[in-house]
């Protein structure tokens, strides 16, 4: 007997089973709460953009905290001064295209096919599978795409304005380099540490006064440049290696115990090596002014292993190890989608996430007897604040 199309979509009949009148009504209901991206692209300081161009470019434009300026003295007659406009287009460009996909499980489901041909009818056991695979998928796919702009934007953010993407952290997909241009005047290096290659030991630069110079690129950016409010960013590794300097460690061990003062570097060590990195982190903020946010965030890619012959995960770290960045806090920029492109198929079932920034597709192979979950967006985290953002490499070479 001829079995149809029709007969082997399981997910079509599980959608109608479970209540669902479309692939799009599935997937916003099922996710709505994990992957919430006014939420999450708000907290990354990159709230959506609410536009959603069908042409997917992307324009970067700079944001200025106006100071309450004082109005001119002018005669009866004469209109006042015109204040000046609050942004201005630094650049535009191209949004880049981001797109991966799952065949959902071969094995799994040539044998639930099997077995609904045997039956001669999909049974509710059968389209729970369907379902549930159709969910894995789905959820990886999401939580990809989720994870690979909270990277991009770690990249921007800590690599000096500049988003790289190469065969390091995607191999199988188009090198891409955007240059968000930081001003040179806000990129200092001051080396505090050095960090041994083979067995990561700190070995501490003398010399320094990390104090100062923390408090003394924040007082410049506010009183040379007007920038907002501010908080330090840094990776979980550079901070984990900062907290290994004397330069923090004793420092608040003599503020907390001044019965230290005039003792040996030896006694004043010990002190300070029992202190908890949760107390020196909050007596490092009291005293350069500014929050310090810790990164802790790690990109994954799939990268054929030529030794072991399989698949394995290769770890991308976010944010750029060995330097600190003073942001402003709040929204440093906006997430720019373009509008995903598309054709209804006999083939396929298309569904539009994230407000219709996600393109979902469900596409059916009757040659191979698989269904392919397919994830497309044209996307991009564009920082407005770039002049505001300030760069100190303290890993020496």
């Amino acid at each position: 007997m001829t079995r149809t199309k029709e007969f082997y979509d399981f997910l079509g009949k599980g959608l109608t089973d479970y209540g669902y009148t479309s692939f799009s009504a599935y997937l916003n209901d099922m996710f709505a709460e994990k992957y919430n991206a006014d939420k999450t692209f708000e907290q990354m300081g990159f709230p959506l953009n609410p536009s959603i161009p069908i042409r997917p470019t992307y324009e970067q434009i700079e944001v200025n905290v106006r100071p309450y300026t004082m109005a001119a003295h002018v005669d009866i007659d004469s209109d006042g001064p015109t204040k000046s406009t609050d942004g201005i287009a630094l650049r535009m460009g191209q949004l880049p295209i981001w797109k991966h996909e799952f065949t959902i499980g071969r094995k799994e489901l040539r044998e639930q096919m099997y077995l609904a041909d045997r039956i001669g009818s999909a049974t509710p056991e059968i389209i729970d599978v369907a379902m549930e695979q159709l969910f894995v998928t789905t959820d990886s796919l999401l939580g990809g795409n989720y994870n690979t702009m909270l990277y991009n934007r770690h990249q921007i953010v800590s690599n000096g304005g500049k988003l790289v993407i190469n065969s390091s952290n995607s191999h199988l997909g188009i090198p891409l380099e955007l240059d968000f241009g930081v001003p040179a005047k806000n990129k200092t290096t001051e080396a505090w540490y050095t960090k041994s290659a083979s067995n990561g030991a700190i070995t501490a630069k003398a010399g320094v006064d990390p104090f100062k110079t923390l408090k003394a690129i924040k007082r410049n950016a506010e009183q040379k440049d007007n920038a907002p409010q501010g908080h330090w960013e840094v990776s979980k590794t550079t901070w984990d290696d900062l907290m290994q300097l004397d330069a923090f460690r004793n420092a608040y061990a003599v503020a907390l115990n001044p019965y230290l003062v005039g003792q040996s570097d030896a006694n004043i060590k010990s002190y300070a090596s029992k202190l908890a990195d949760a107390d020196v982190k909050a007596y490092v903020e009291r005293i350069i002014g500014a929050p310090i946010v810790v990164i802790d965030h790690m990109g994954y890619i799939e990268k054929f292993d030529t030794t072991a012959k399989k698949m394995s995960y290769v770890d991308c770290p976010s944010f750029v190890e060995g330097v600190m960045v003073y942001v402003p806090d709040g929204a440093i920029g906006d997430t720019q989608f373009g509008k995903p492109i598309y054709m209804e198929t006999p083939g396929a079932r298309a569904a539009l996430y994230d407000g219709g920034r996600t393109l979902i597709r469900q596409v059916f192979n009757d040659e191979t007897m698989t269904q392919t979950i397919k994830s497309e967006f044209t996307g991009l985290c564009v920082p407005n604040r770039t002049r505001w953002m300030y760069y100190l490499t303290v890993k020496g070479s």
